[in-house]
């Protein structure tokens, strides 16, 4: 069964404090990796939190293994760019998604 995570990513040493996210160097690299992750239905959302270097993914896998193996190929992992500060399971209660089903964590 699959799970939900919050995943955040903090500046790396290669991170250029003078630049925006889409200006890091191996931007176009990362957004193919990410993209490949949302065809596969992995990543349900991402994006920087505003005034801050902070990068937040909602993400669905089995366990946390899963994520670490995966984001090892990650050009900003790779580079220095960010890194995976933090992986923390989130228990999701209400969802507008199409696929979230409603009762899966009522009670009986």
């Amino acid at each position: 069964m699959k799970k939900t995570y919050i995943l955040l990513f903090d500046p790396g040493p290669n991170w250029g404090d003078t630049k925006e996210i889409e200006e890091q160097n191996y931007w176009n690299e990362h957004v193919k990796f990410v993209d490949n992750l949302f065809d596969k239905g992995k990543v349900v959302i991402t994006g920087p939190i505003v005034d801050y270097d902070r990068i937040v993914i909602i993400y669905e896998a089995k366990d946390e293994s899963e994520i670490r193996i995966t984001f090892k190929d990650d050009p900003f992992l790779k580079n220095g760019i960010l890194f995976l500060e933090s992986v923390m399971e989130w228990k999701v209660r209400l969802d507008q998604r199409k696929d979230y089903q409603p009762n899966q964590h009522a009670k009986a």
